[in-house]
């Protein structure tokens, strides 16, 4: 630091003198509209119109507020060189290869906000069946009141997270302590030299919209990425073995389940660490819940009153710091925080369609969009379009097997009509040749018996031919019945 300010003093007397004779003398107008200017940039005024943390601006830090009442966001990080990290500090790891001495320390950004309509409902109020309030901090029509906005060491807010939101068997859990360990805490570190012997060093880089990845730097303050050395942070060969850091302690072997995903997670974008950690971009509630330590619950389901955590409290009591105007516009210059509403002044820059997330953990918003009403009015009238096509098939293919079995009913009954009579015609038959006299009909007695004449005379006839002279004549025999000529009969 004293050597940067040691070459900014020589660059000022460097600068050329300007000629007194040519000064013009600024109007009342003038430095009026300048001392406007410069209250409204809060930068080199001390006067209490043109505090940054105003009431106008910010909610009164001074009040009690309900820790359900809170949210936060994640902005982004950036670089400051002005500014080192504490040596009284809460990390969980020490890399003893840093340069931190010479380098410059990186700092996450965040942001607090209070509900101004919260109307006491705990979890409820953003996660109930009837939500009352919605998690929408992040947008720059929200009711949400800016609390303040800080900055924490980079490691340190990343840590923090990870320790009270996920259980140890979480994807969430094992990718954050992956990138943890990966990464490190130093602000830079040496990794290996150059072909010329020059030091190479790494450290964590921020991006645009709040990303960040690992870089090379050759600088030792670890100011400006080197992408010409025609490596990256994976080619040193750093991975780390699986330490889930919980209260089990064990080996790699024993969290097998959990391999791909720590080693998927360590390489130099950090993509997975950064997908995790994109939710907290949005307006997100200050209570854990549940709340977890180190993987494992905090009391029996780690969702009683006395067992939650404040998150905004943790980062606040973790080495953060207040970051105000100068802070936040240093960040906004790197260009790697995202958009923040401050009062009427918008700092950083977001995503397409930013604004219109709603933060995953909310499950649905109090009051229906229009386009939510228009999709729910689609979806019952397609509903019952569906059920009325389905009602009229079921009706025609009911009335269509209703008619083919009407018809089936009766070709089977003229079917059997007609079975029936050839039975009847089969059952006459083989009565009249098989049967006696007495269980004939009278039409089939008389045409039997006029059979039988007609074959005895004939059989009478032939006879007569053969044996007997025309004028010879016998009447035909009755076959043992009584004969009427002879006056004979049955009685």
């Amino acid at each position: 630091m004293k050597e940067r300010r040691l070459r900014a003093e020589e660059a000022f007397r460097r600068l050329p003198q300007p000629s007194l004779d040519k000064l013009e003398r600024l109007t009342e107008e003038e430095v009026s509209n300048l001392r406007k200017k410069n209250r409204d940039l809060s930068w080199f005024s001390s006067n209490a119109d043109a505090d940054p943390y105003a009431t106008s601006v910010l909610a009164d830090p001074s009040q009690e507020y309900d820790k359900w009442a809170q949210a936060y966001r994640m902005l982004g990080g950036f670089i400051d060189c002005d500014h080192k990290k504490t040596g009284n500090n809460h990390h969980s790891q020490d890399n003893n290869k840093n340069n931190d001495d010479k380098s410059c320390s990186r700092w996450m950004m965040w942001a607090a906000y209070v509900n101004p309509n919260y109307q006491g409902n705990e979890y409820d109020e953003y996660y109930g069946d009837n939500p009352t309030s919605v998690l929408d901090c992040h947008s720059p029509d929200t009711e949400w009141k800016l609390l303040g906005v800080y900055r924490q060491e980079f490691y340190q807010y990343i840590e923090q997270i990870s320790k009270h939101l996920w259980a140890i068997d979480e994807y969430e859990y094992i990718v954050a302590l992956a990138g943890l360990s990966y990464m490190t805490n130093a602000d830079c570190f040496q990794v290996g030299k150059d072909s010329s012997g020059n030091a190479i060093y790494a450290g964590v880089a921020p991006q645009p919209y709040g990303k960040f990845q690992m870089a090379l730097y050759t600088d030792v303050y670890c100011l400006t990425p080197n992408n010409n050395l025609g490596k990256t942070y994976d080619d040193y060969n750093l991975q780390t073995n699986i330490d889930l850091g919980s209260k089990d302690k064990t080996d790699d072997d024993t969290y097998a389940w959990a391999y791909d995903d720590w080693y998927s997670t360590q390489e130099y974008t950090l993509t997975n660490l950064n997908n995790v950690y994109e939710e907290y971009k949005y307006c997100t509630s200050c209570v854990d819940y549940p709340t977890y330590q180190d993987g494992y619950f905090i009391g029996d389901k780690g969702t009683d009153d006395d067992d939650l955590i404040n998150q905004c409290w943790k980062f606040y009591s973790h080495n953060s710091y207040t970051c105000e105007a100068e802070c936040i516009a240093m960040a906004h210059a790197q260009g790697t925080i995202l958009s923040l509403k401050y009062g009427d002044t918008t700092f950083g820059r977001a995503t397409q369609g930013f604004y219109q997330h709603v933060s995953e953990s909310v499950k649905r918003s109090p009051e229906e969009s229009p386009v939510a009403r228009l999709l729910a009015n689609a979806f019952l009238t397609f509903s019952f379009l569906l059920f009325i096509a389905t009602f009229l098939a079921f009706a025609v293919a009911r009335r269509s097997r209703y008619r083919e079995s009407r018809s089936a009913r009766s070709r089977r009954l003229l079917d059997d009509d007609d079975g029936a009579r050839s039975r009847r015609s089969r059952r006459s038959k083989s009565r009249a040749e098989e049967g006696d006299g007495l269980f004939k009909s009278s039409s089939s007695r008389k045409s039997s018996s006029r059979t039988r004449k007609s074959s005895s005379r004939s059989t009478s006839k032939s006879k007569k031919r053969l044996s007997t002279p025309k004028s010879s004549y016998e009447p035909p025999s009755y076959g043992g019945r009584p004969d009427p000529s002879a006056g004979e009969s049955y009685i």
